[in-house]
């Protein structure tokens, strides 16, 4: 499967928001705690903030979250990183000499995917960013 680790940092940062809200986070402060690299940090934080997600205030202002966790699907997380109309699968290019059997076996394995995609989409569209959250705090015993 092909999920673009925009994906995961973009679930890290939702996470992070709320966990850490009595923080000053900046994309440094992001950095250190997902290994990501800050100027992907930016892209995904402009990404956030075109849907409202989060504010941010220049200088020694941070980021904050704007809605609640609970009104964010990992759905929506997902389509404001990644485009789901991509394939999960990630094939090579047939070759010239392919037959039309060659380009039936990768269509078949091709439509399986896409039935397991839109099976894994209904699932995230009933799951929220807050619930990640609640785990977070059971286990790390945050309050």
């Amino acid at each position: 499967m092909k999920i673009s680790s925009r994906y995961t940092v973009a679930l890290q940062l939702l996470c992070i928001f709320e966990i850490y809200k009595d923080n000053k986070i900046t994309s440094n402060f992001i950095a250190e705690k997902t290994g990501a690299d800050s100027s992907t940090i930016r892209y995904i934080m402009l990404d956030l903030k075109k849907r409202n997600y989060v504010e941010s205030r220049p200088g020694p202002g941070g980021t904050k979250l704007c809605v609640p966790l609970n009104s964010i699907s990992l759905y929506d997380v997902y389509e404001l990183v990644a485009d789901p109309d991509d394939s999960l699968l990630n094939f090579c290019t047939l070759p010239e000499t392919a037959n039309y059997a060659d380009v039936i076996i990768q269509s078949s394995i091709n439509q399986h995917f896409e039935s397991y995609k839109y099976e894994m989409f209904e699932k995230m569209k009933t799951q929220t960013v807050a619930e990640i959250c609640s785990r977070i705090r059971e286990t790390v015993n945050y309050s």
